[in-house]
């Protein structure tokens, strides 16, 4: 994991290991859904939410089909 800090910008670089442990701990009974980091600067933590939490009534941002249809087949079969 990489970050990036300016006065109003934060980049997080996550490798495809850490993106997937999070979806895990999103499915992992009693997990606590987030990675930490000790920075420079503090303490960066990155949390993942269920769909549901995360934007509650209202509907999720378009993405490119093909990624769209990525993360159709990922959540229809858990």
């Amino acid at each position: 994991m990489n970050l990036k800090t300016s006065d109003r910008l934060v980049i997080v670089t996550l490798s495809k290991r850490n993106v997937l442990s999070l979806l895990h701990k999103l499915e992992m009974e009693g997990s606590k859904r987030t990675l930490t980091r000790e920075c420079d600067d503090g303490k960066l933590v990155v949390k993942v939410e269920p769909n549901a939490e995360h934007y509650g009534t209202r509907q999720p941002g378009v993405m490119h089909p093909k990624t769209e249809e990525f993360v159709r087949l990922r959540e229809a079969t858990g």
